[in-house]
This record gives structure tokens, C-alpha cells and sequence, in this order.
């Protein structure tokens, strides 16, 4: 039997159906990222929350910056929101992708170092994936951009550079360095290191509190996920069978991260992982799908338009781009004197299926209802109630075309060139590698590597920072939740945490982990208790104590004023299996609202 070897580029490659879906769902992961801060904006990002200006620039390093760092009010804050969230929206339509990508970053990057007290694994992962997102055609295919571009470079969707090489080894040294950083006997020799992860109630969801029963299954987890996070990076890329453990490997590690999402309550960083392992599909899997999705018609399908008229052309284009039909022709009425004619006199665009012919929104109907994916949209518009407001919808768009055509030209110019990915970019991407490379090896303990303040200036600047302890050395074996009690003006005790008079409640709720408002709080008040075991000035806790003081009269809606409170922490230690939980109380704060 003759075994053929994958070749190298067919290994490091990535298709360009694949960067343009990656570009989708990070910029989607962007866009709930952003809806999901905003709940918290002033709370988390405003000098009147938790985290002043002053506080953070403290423990920031030396090269790091933020724009969010420039103003303290929430209305710079969401400002610097809403244009974060309208570049992302121009990245996921693919408009001037490029541009849209770099400053994505940029901004994510910014206000990532605005408050680094509510950061986790998801926030790394993510820039990580936009950084190298700017070396990488993500606007070739299905976008904006494709639609109006005059340039037929990048026929092929097989892609291969320096820079599809180091996104998929970023991908995967994430589980690699992970692996060799589970170092614990509860990984390797004892099988335990799941049931540890699934203590932590804090953590946990409810699903989680009722499987962990099952000791078996845990110990067959815990070696599942220490072994295809050791093996899988390295047999994701074999030349040997490529096919199959590509495919194999890939869904392995979409199916944990899934699993992720079911046991713990990890924020986005499941969606954010499957975003990464979803950037190994195959170009074979494009062309199974394609073949699979049924086709709306036999008879040959073609856009006729208005020669001259710019925005009818673009508007054909982008239609064809996004109903998912590439064969089919836009082509210029006036090259068929019988068609060009009827478009005269019906002032509209034509459709041709075989040798029916449709115009207006009829024809935008029909064509819709051919698209291999949208075709159910297609019946609802070809309904005779939605025709009368779609053609007149359509007549107001045929009276406006010349200016909508003066629009478009300005902001969706033809693209005579596509965007440069030339030797610079491709030694930067190079560089850029070897450097994370470095990094990711200095994080193991037996390299003895040490790497130099210039280095880490560079990394904290690019925000390339790179240390994927996720579960290693071994799990947490606390789990903590905050009890605030305190005192008001009038005398009345009452539950600051939770708002409400009476005394705090201290019994261990039924789900710790929805204790917490969200998972950014859980990561906040998490380091507030951290930070009570250092011999430093609690600077979280104090903030956090002033922010109390603030929003208690705003959240009550009253006039008592609140005047003194202890923070506590509940913290539960996980025993070995087959012992009692014990919970021990500890007093972190001690705030007086008028001192």
C-alpha cells in the first residue's frame, strides 16, 4: 500500500472560504464581547467604578497603552464602544477588511489594558487571534471587498504564508504548552485533576454539580484532555493520513471546548477556542458542502443591470455574494438588445431564470429563492403582500440611484488591486512567531529562559503575551464567594452584596457560581481575594469598597445612606476524593463610608 505524504503547504495552508468564516465569527465574538462589557461599562471602565484610572495605570507596564485610559466618564467610554462595535461590523461585512482588522485590534488592545482585573484566557486568545488576522487575507472571499473587486488574484482557495503557518501553530501551542505545563501528579499519575476542576463550585455550572458523582468519568476525562492536549497539536499537523486526523483532531478539540461550556462558567472562552480550531477546515469540507446543498433550479440563472450605473453594478454583485451564487453572471443589459430594451421601458434591473424574465422585487424575490441558503426567505418575500412595499421600495431606489451611485463610488470604490500580503508582511509574520515562539518556551520551568525587559516591553505593547495555564500546574483548590455586610445610617443591617436589609446570609448557596452578576465580576472579586493573601496594600479591595459606598443609595433608590460594611469571602477547599468540604470565613475589607 503506498502511503502519500500531505504536502507542506497543504499542511500550513489555510482556504479562503475558511479565513472569510473566521473573520465572521470573530468579529460576531467581538460584537458580544462588547454588548456583554457594556452591562458593566461604568462599573468596570469609568474612574467612578471599580478600577479609577490612576489604579490601573499603577500596575500596568511600562509599554502598555490605552486610549480608554485617556477620559474617566462613561461617555467617552461609550464612544470609544460604539466604534469598536462599528469597525467590527465593517470586518464582519468585509468592508476595507484590512483596515477594519488592525483597528479591531487596536481597540480590543486598548480596552483590554483599561482594566486588566477582569481579563481571562478568553480576552489573550482573542487578541492573539486578531493580531495575526492582520497578515491574512480575510476579505477574499464572501465580503464587501470580493464583491467589488476588479482583481481576480487568489482564484484558488488554497492559501498558504508565513502567516497561515503561525496562526495554526498559535492555535495549538495554546493546548501544547498547556499540557507540558500540567506537571502535577493529578494530571499524570493520580487521574484527578477533573474532579478538582469540577469542586470548584464558584466555577461551576448546575449540570457540573450533578455529574461530578461519577468518579470513573472523571478520571477518564482528566487523561482524555491531558493526552489530546499533549498529542493532538502535534498529530493535527501529520503528513501522514492528514485527512482524517486533521478532521479527527480538529472536532476532538471542538467537542471539548463544547464540554467546557457545559461544566464551567468560563465567560466566551469555548466560542473563542471552537473560533481558532475552526480556522484548520479544510478545503475539502467546503467542496463536500457545496455538493450537498440543494439546487433551486436547472435553468440558467443571470443578473442583467444598467450599464453605467455604478451602484446598480455593485448592488448585483453583492447580492450574488451574499445569497451564496458565485456562477451566477452580472452582466450589462445593453448587451442583449431585447433585454436592454425591457429594462428601458420597466426602468429595472432583469432576471433571468431560463426564459422567464423578472423585474424589481419580484426578480429580488426569485432570486433569493434560487440561493442554495436562503431560499425559505425567498417564499415570504414572493408573497403578494410584501411586493407593493418592495416595489415601491425599489421606485425609491431607481429615483435615487445616480446620488446613491456618488455614495458608493466614495465608500465602495472598485478594488483594481488587491490588499498587499508581500515578503514584509510575511517576514513580520515570521518574526512575529519566532517571538511567541520564545515566549511560550520561557514559560516552562525546565528551559531555565529568562527573557529580557526589552522583550517584555515588546510583548506587553503587542499585547502577544503568552502563558497558557489553563488548569496547570493543577486546578484551584479554593473556591471563593463574597458575603458584605454592613450597616446604614439609620442602623439597619443589611446585605451590601445583595442588596437588601437584614443580616448577610452565610450558608453556602445551592449554585455558587451564580452568586456572581457575570464572569468579568467572578474574575474581579476572585483577584480581590487573591490579592488579601500579599503583603501589599489592598488597592483592589479598597476601590471596590469605594464603589460600594457609591452605588448604594443609586442601586436602593434611597435616601439612608450606607456607612460602614466588612467584606468577607467564603472559601471552600476542595478535598482529596472522598472527604468533606470545609469552609472557612475570611474578613478581606473593613470599610467606613464617611472616613
Amino acid at each position: 500500500m503506498t502511503i502519500r505524504l500531505a504536502s507542506f503547504r497543504t499542511i500550513f495552508g489555510i482556504d479562503l472560504r475558511t479565513l472569510a468564516l473566521f473573520r465572521v465569527l470573530l468579529s460576531l465574538w467581538i460584537l458580544i464581547d462588547l454588548s456583554m462589557r457594556a452591562r458593566d461599562l461604568a462599573a468596570h471602565y469609568t474612574d467612578i467604578g471599580v478600577m479609577p484610572r490612576a489604579v490601573q495605570l499603577d500596575h500596568l507596564y511600562a509599554t502598555s497603552w490605552s486610549f480608554h485610559l485617556a477620559n474617566g466618564s462613561a461617555w467617552f467610554q461609550a464612544m470609544l464602544f460604539v466604534l469598536a462595535g462599528l469597525v467590527a461590523l465593517c470586518l464582519l461585512l468585509g468592508w476595507r477588511t484590512r483596515l477594519m482588522t488592525a483597528l479591531s485590534w487596536v481597540l480590543l488592545l486598548s480596552l483590554q489594558n483599561r482594566n486588566t482585573f477582569i481579563l481571562s484566557g478568553e480576552d489573550n486568545l482573542a487578541l492573539l487571534l486578531l493580531f495575526w488576522a492582520m497578515f491574512l487575507p480575510l476579505g477574499a472571499r464572501y465580503s464587501l471587498d470580493a464583491a467589488v473587486s476588479r482583481h481576480k488574484e487568489l482564484a484558488e482557495n488554497a492559501y498558504f504564508s508565513v502567516a497561515t503557518t503561525a496562526l495554526l501553530l498559535q492555535g495549538m501551542s495554546m493546548y501544547f504548552f498547556s499540557a507540558l505545563l500540567k506537571t502535577h501528579p493529578i494530571w499524570i499519575s493520580e487521574g484527578t485533576a477533573v474532579y478538582y476542576a469540577l469542586q470548584l463550585d464558584y466555577l461551576v455550572t448546575p449540570f457540573a454539580l450533578w455529574f461530578r458523582q461519577f468518579q470513573g468519568l472523571l478520571t477518564g476525562l482528566t487523561y482524555y484532555v491531558y493526552l489530546l492536549e499533549l498529542i493532538g497539536p502535534i498529530l493535527i499537523f501529520s503528513p501522514i493520513f492528514h485527512r482524517t486526523l486533521r478532521t479527527l483532531f480538529m472536532l476532538a478539540f471542538v467537542t471539548m471546548h463544547l464540554a467546557f461550556a457545559v461544566f464551567l462558567e468560563i465567560g466566551f472562552f469555548p466560542f473563542i477556542s471552537i473560533i481558532m480550531n475552526i480556522t484548520f477546515m479544510p478545503g475539502w469540507m467546503w467542496d463536500k458542502l457545496a455538493a450537498a446543498l440543494p439546487k433551486r433550479t436547472r435553468q440558467p440563472v443571470s443578473i442583467w443591470f444598467d450599464r453605467g450605473c455604478d451602484f446598480c453594478e455593485k448592488t448585483c454583485n453583492i447580492l450574488r455574494m451574499i445569497l451564496f451564487l458565485p456562477s451566477v453572471p452580472v452582466k450589462p443589459a445593453q448587451e442583449d438588445p431585447e433585454i436592454g430594451a425591457e429594462l428601458e421601458v420597466r426602468t429595472s434591473w432583469v432576471l433571468t431564470v431560463g426564459e422567464q424574465r423578472l423585474f424589481k422585487f419580484e426578480a429580488l424575490a426569485k432570486l433569493v429563492s434560487v440561493s442554495p441558503v436562503f431560499f425559505p426567505l425567498g417564499w415570504f418575500m414572493g408573497h403578494s403582500a410584501f411586493t407593493a412595499i418592495g416595489d415601491h421600495s425599489y421606485d425609491w431606489v431607481g429615483r435615487n440611484r445616480a446620488r446613491l451611485s456618488r455614495v458608493t463610488a466614495r465608500c465602495l470604490p472598485w478594488r483594481s488591486a488587491p490588499p498587499r500580503f508581500g515578503w514584509l508582511t510575511q517576514i513580520a509574520a515570521g518574526a512575529s512567531l519566532v517571538f511567541v515562539t520564545v515566549q511560550n518556551v520561557s514559560t516552562l520551568p525546565a528551559s531555565g529562559l529568562t527573557l529580557p525587559s526589552a522583550f517584555v516591553g515588546a510583548r506587553q505593547a503587542l499585547g502577544l503575551y503568552q502563558h497558557w495555564t489553563m488548569f496547570a500546574p493543577y486546578p484551584e483548590m479554593t473556591s471563593p464567594w463574597p458575603v458584605i455586610e454592613g450597616e446604614l445610617s439609620d442602623g439597619t443591617m443589611v446585605d451590601v452584596y445583595k442588596g437588601r436589609e437584614g443580616l448577610a446570609d452565610f450558608e453556602k448557596p445551592a449554585a455558587v457560581s451564580k452568586t456572581y452578576e457575570n464572569y468579568r465580576w467572578r474574575k474581579f472579586l476572585s483577584n480581590v481575594e487573591d490579592q488579601s493573601y500579599e503583603d501589599v496594600t489592598q488597592v483592589l479591595a479598597l476601590n471596590y469598597a469605594r464603589y460600594l459606598c457609591r452605588n448604594w443609595s443609586a442601586r436602593q433608590n434611597g435616601s439612608v445612606s450606607l456607612t460602614n460594611f466588612v467584606i468577607f469571602f467564603q472559601i471552600e477547599r476542595t478535598p482529596r476524593p472522598g472527604a468533606a468540604k470545609e469552609i472557612e470565613t475570611r474578613t478581606v475589607w473593613t470599610h467606613d463610608c464617611l472616613g
